[in-house]
């Protein structure tokens, strides 16, 4: 199985998995109430979740499949933060479950949000465009970066304080500096762009990217949603002219796209060590109390059952 495609068959494992947990026990007959499954997830994992979600509860009617789609860092604050439980989470970054939920207390003081994770996909990032694009009849894979430096182009991005699209995006653009060897990229696709700039510093063997508290635009250039959900409709529109997207959400909506190199594209764990030389930091004071800066790294996806579901000695037992 090509490890950038997430297949339905994973996704329906990974909800059989969830459901059985949680239901296995309830009778099968139409006079029983639906029970519920309640899932958070990325954004990035929506469309197919849904679609696979319906043909789960086809099968099982007695279990009522509710998905909600976020950034990946949003999904662990919903149960962790914002006292709003689910049954299972799903995240585009599985990293992000240790730092955020093992070492955080459940609001009773019984334990911490979990202690565990499974890493179930991979993925790459892509250059998502439409055919009504401004410069799409030239636009390729030598080129792309020189075109989203030009000031009619419109780009869309997913915020890095809320989503892993975002500041893998971000590390997307670092990344091409080394590989194409120009070191203003990074500055001429997004420089100046926001009322508190993004700033790269070299520090050591590595370039850091510096992202400010608030993402606020000051040019219609740039457009910063909070999810790659939100995103695709501006793509669509003609609201923007060019975004990162995940292969998968790519190829799932129908869009035009370019492969960018594996080199840049975190598609590999064999290119980690390329990676890893950018890095995210968040200027964020509460990302910066739990060590929340974000490493360059091949993309896996995540998921776990969070210790204040609303059944979770069954999902233990599981």
């Amino acid at each position: 199985m090509n490890k950038t495609h997430l297949t339905a068959a994973v996704l329906l494992a990974v909800i059989a998995v969830g459901a059985s947990a949680l239901f296995i026990s309830q009778p099968q007959t139409p006079e029983h109430e639906p029970e519920k499954l309640k899932i958070f997830c990325a954004g990035s994992l929506l469309y197919p979740l849904n679609k696979v979600a319906e043909a789960y509860m086809e099968d099982n009617p007695w279990v009522e499949v509710e998905v909600e789609g976020h950034g990946s860092i949003q999904v662990i604050r919903h149960p962790t933060e914002l006292d709003d439980p689910a049954d299972l989470l799903m995240v585009a970054d599985y990293s992000l479950i240790p730092i955020m939920m093992y070492d955080t207390p459940l609001p009773d003081g019984e334990g911490n949000f979990t202690d565990w994770y499974i890493r179930f996909a991979g993925n790459s990032l892509v250059l998502a465009y439409t055919d009504q694009s401004k410069y799409s009849d030239i636009f390729n894979a030598s080129n792309w970066y020189s075109i989203l430096a030009k000031d009619d182009v419109k780009i869309a991005l997913a915020n890095p304080i809320i989503d892993a699209l975002g500041y893998r995006g971000l590390l997307v653009l670092q990344l091409a500096e080394y590989y194409y060897g120009d070191h203003r990229i990074f500055e001429n696709v997004l420089g100046p762009r926001f009322n508190t700039e993004i700033e790269t510093v070299e520090v050591g063997s590595r370039t850091v990217i510096f992202v400010p508290e608030e993402l606020t635009p000051l040019e219609d250039k740039v457009a910063v949603r909070a999810s790659s959900v939100q995103i695709i409709p501006l793509l669509e529109s003609g609201a923007a002219d060019y975004t990162f997207l995940y292969l998968s959400n790519a190829e799932q909506y129908n869009v035009n796209y370019i492969e960018l190199p594996a080199e840049i594209n975190l598609c590999s764990a064999d290119m980690d060590y390329l990676y890893a030389r950018a890095q995210v930091r968040f200027q964020l004071a509460r990302f910066q109390s739990i060590g929340l800066d974000r490493e360059g790294k091949a993309i896996y996806y995540g998921l776990t059952i969070p210790g204040n579901a609303a059944n979770p000695e069954q999902a233990k037992d599981s």
